[in-house]
């Protein structure tokens, strides 16, 4: 099932915007980032970052604590050219700056879509839904483990 074009609009703010993850997504995270350690980026990730931030307001989300945010926007900023900075409102619903800066927050906003190495995307069918999220669990149907 295809998700149907979601053209920005000005009556819904979270139309014009794209939510990205950091690990994982944007930056290699294979060497963990405990101490604040961000990867390089992967492969295609600045450019792709660079043509949706030309037309879509453009979010970077990160379960990294609230203090490591700062890296995160000079690491996108360094490696994109595009400026970014750390969210200062702890009530931001929504992101609708397009073309840049690049807003970094620990806060999943209002998008039009998302990209995140661990989403699992919900086409409106749970019994599909549930069996990919309970593989990648680690579950059977009947939500009991299977074997290591």
């Amino acid at each position: 099932m295809h998700r149907p074009v979601i053209a920005p609009t000005p009556d819904s703010p979270a139309s014009q915007a794209v939510g990205l993850d950091l690990d994982g997504t944007l930056a290699d995270a294979s060497a963990g980032w405990m101490g604040g350690r961000i990867g390089l980026p992967l492969p295609g990730a600045m450019e792709a970052l660079r043509v949706l931030t030309a037309s879509r307001a453009v979010f970077v989300y990160t379960a990294r604590p609230r203090h490591f945010l700062p890296e995160v926007a000079d690491w996108i900023t360094w490696y994109s050219g595009i400026a970014a900075f750390v969210d200062p409102s702890p009530e931001r619903a929504y992101w609708t700056t397009v073309g840049g800066p690049i807003l970094v927050t620990s806060t999943k906003l209002g998008a039009a879509a998302y990209v995140d190495d661990r989403a699992v995307h919900h086409a409106g069918n749970w019994n599909d839904t549930l069996a990919t999220v309970s593989r990648a669990i680690g579950l059977d149907r009947a939500g009991v483990p299977l074997p290591a």
